[in-house]
């Protein structure tokens, strides 16, 4: 059953490497976010300051609940169907599955995307395309400022839809990955932060997912943190090694510590990393190879344990 396990992850990577998104299909996680949208409108409503800060909080807590249960008991429910039909049925679903939770695909080229129009059309162009990639509008104007939280959002999704998600479907199975990218969904729309914007809507409904989630990322982040700073010491690419290793232990901030020491510059609006050298736009390239790396080597992993079981 473990080998199963393996080949199936190691087929998920393989797909998501090679075709990424498929905006054509059907993808569950657009699904869980539409009911995340429905169940906010639906259980806060509109007049959040006649609530009392209790009630928000209970029902954040429900809107966890209504999201997590028939996410694991759908996800639960085939992969036992699959499995019991028969193993490579299983292998198939578990596949398909941990292909639907990564994001290293998009992530890569979308970031080789915003050199390539800041090379070939400029700065607006690079604008226009990171903000395509990030999922909202950049507010900076600057290559050096549409550079940083570029990286920085590369770092960030490195970990939360990357390396993190690969590193719980290995204890847990297609069921720990669906229910760790549907926690990161939750946070990303209720939490403290709406898309990156403060929003005061979510003071109080969206603190339960952000004190869950701060729970159960605690190894995974750490994880990915640790896989990027030993790929930043052990593989091509120029990076520096030692940097990520001591910006990492100093900042701790899931991956995005480990970038910004491997690459010498600041990240997150200068709070991770020190500014040792100007940022440019060529550093993006970097991140997206540093990123590959560590892709490769949970890869060459997996295929390690299926040599040896």
């Amino acid at each position: 059953m473990f080998k199963y396990h393996i080949i199936a992850l190691l087929l998920g990577t393989i797909l998501d490497y090679v075709f990424g998104n498929i905006y054509c299909m059907w993808n569950p996680f657009d699904t869980i976010k539409d009911w995340v949208k429905f169940l906010d409108r639906a259980l806060l409503g509109d007049e959040i300051i006649l609530l009392e800060k209790s009630k928000q909080r209970n029902l954040g807590a429900w809107l966890i609940i209504l999201v997590v249960f028939p996410v694991f008991a759908g996800i639960t429910f085939f992969t036992m169907l699959t499995y019991e039909i028969h193993p490579w049925f299983g292998v198939l679903f578990e596949a398909l599955a941990t292909y639907y939770c990564l994001n290293f695909n998009r992530l890569y080229y979308g970031g080789l995307g915003v050199v390539a129009d800041y090379y070939g059309n400029g700065v607006a162009a690079m604008k226009h395309t990171a903000s395509l990639l990030i999922g909202r509008q950049v507010e900076v104007d600057t290559e050096e400022g549409i550079t940083s939280d570029t990286i920085t959002y590369i770092a960030n999704e490195a970990s939360d839809s990357v390396l993190s998600p690969l590193f719980v479907m290995f204890l847990f199975g297609p069921v720990g990955g669906f229910i760790y990218r549907a926690l990161d969904i939750i946070e990303g729309q209720i939490g403290t932060f709406e898309t990156g914007t403060y929003n005061v809507r979510y003071d109080y409904f969206g603190q339960p997912i952000v004190k869950l989630n701060s729970i159960i990322d605690y190894l995974p982040s750490r994880f990915s943190g640790a896989l990027v700073v030993f790929c930043a010491r052990h593989t091509f690419g120029g990076f520096n090694g030692k940097n990520a290793r001591f910006i990492h232990l100093r900042d701790r901030k899931k991956a995005i510590s480990a970038f910004a020491g491997a690459l010498e510059i600041g990240l997150d609006d200068g709070k991770i990393g020190d500014f040792d050298k100007p940022i440019q736009a060529s550093d993006i390239n970097k991140a997206v190879n540093l990123l590959k790396n560590s892709f490769m080597v949970c890869q060459a992993f997996f295929v390690i344990l299926l040599l040896f079981f």
